[in-house]
């Protein structure tokens, strides 16, 4: 039986918003880094028109920024069509944000230099992004961890964006650079040569704050925590059970982390050699310790039993570098 059309409308976008706000799916994860992309281009070419010379490639800078804006603008309105609350989105932080990032290009004075100064506010809309582990976190478990029957995972611990904003500012700073050089050398190979190096450094550090952001998790499941890393060229996994958690101790580093709410998370751990699991710039921390030790306390108090997992760490395991 076919689906009435409203209820097809809505699922589609219910659909639609996991991708473009949760990153869900492949096709959420690639619009997500490309967005990325195109937010540090444009604001790398911001110092470009200070440039002398800057005139000669006048067409080819407008229309890069006319490119980016159209792409923006798209998404925008995609947003607000499939937004579960329109005028909550509208009237939210990151509708105003996604609003102000294409706004100086069609408010007809965006020629004037202060008002150009908004495409920094594009930095602003990295804050929408989770990682793409937590948006997927079937999925991936499926694919990548494998669980055991009855083991399900119940949360999973994940940067905040801030950490993906500071990693997303040397890329940034590296293209900037590159299209200067590319348009200062005037042919020169040793320029020319500088500035791919520069842009090969950005696209490596980019990628590797995106693997980072997105895919270095811990999952909390019903029996233990699974440790999950995602290098450049590869992947490891660890886990811990929660027999072997002493305490968990989340902290706020400083006044500027209890300002955009994250932190940090060290997980004692008890066995031949006692360890501590290190974490930083983790989102939800306090929930994430209150998980961990409720599920701890009830494993020691014999109140949950584990399966059998092959390859079982101690509590000594060296957790990955998150």
């Amino acid at each position: 039986m076919d689906m009435p059309r409203s209820e097809r409308r809505a699922k589609n976008r219910r659909d639609l918003w996991a991708v473009l706000h949760d990153g869900r799916g492949r096709s959420g994860q690639i619009l997500h880094f490309v967005m990325v992309v195109l937010i540090l281009v444009s604001v790398a070419i911001l110092p470009i028109k200070f440039l002398p010379g800057y005139a000669t490639f006048n067409t080819v800078i407008d229309g890069m920024e006319a490119f980016i804006v159209a792409v923006f603008t798209v998404e925008y309105f995609l947003r607000i069509y499939a937004a579960p609350n329109r005028i909550r989105y509208l009237f939210s932080f990151y509708g105003i944000v996604d609003a102000l990032s294409i706004a100086p290009f069609y408010t007809g004075i965006f020629q004037t230099e202060y008002i150009r100064i908004l495409r920094f506010i594009r930095f602003f809309k990295l804050g929408e992004m989770q990682a793409g582990a937590a948006a997927d976190r079937d999925e991936v478990t499926e694919k990548n961890v494998g669980l055991v029957e009855g083991e399900s995972v119940e949360f999973v611990v994940s940067k905040h964006p801030l950490f993906l904003f500071l990693h997303c500012i040397p890329p940034a700073v590296a293209i900037s650079f590159s299209l200067a050089i590319f348009l200062l050398a005037d042919g020169n190979p040793i320029g020319l040569g500088i500035g791919f190096t520069l842009v090969l450094f950005a696209l490596l550090f980019l990628l590797k704050g995106w693997l980072d952001f997105n895919y270095d998790v811990i999952y909390l499941t019903n029996f233990r925590l699974i440790f999950h890393n995602q290098h450049l060229f590869g992947r490891s996994i660890n886990q811990v059970n929660y027999f072997s958690i002493t305490n968990v101790k989340p902290s706020f580093s400083s006044m500027f982390s209890f300002l955009f709410r994250y932190g940090t998370l060290d997980i004692d751990t008890a066995a031949d050699t006692p360890g501590q699991i290190h974490i930083t710039m983790v989102r939800k921390h306090e929930k994430a310790a209150h998980i961990i030790m409720h599920k701890s306390f009830e494993m020691q108090n014999g109140q949950r039993s584990t399966p059998s997992v092959g390859n079982q760490s101690s509590g000594s395991t060296a957790a990955p570098s998150l």
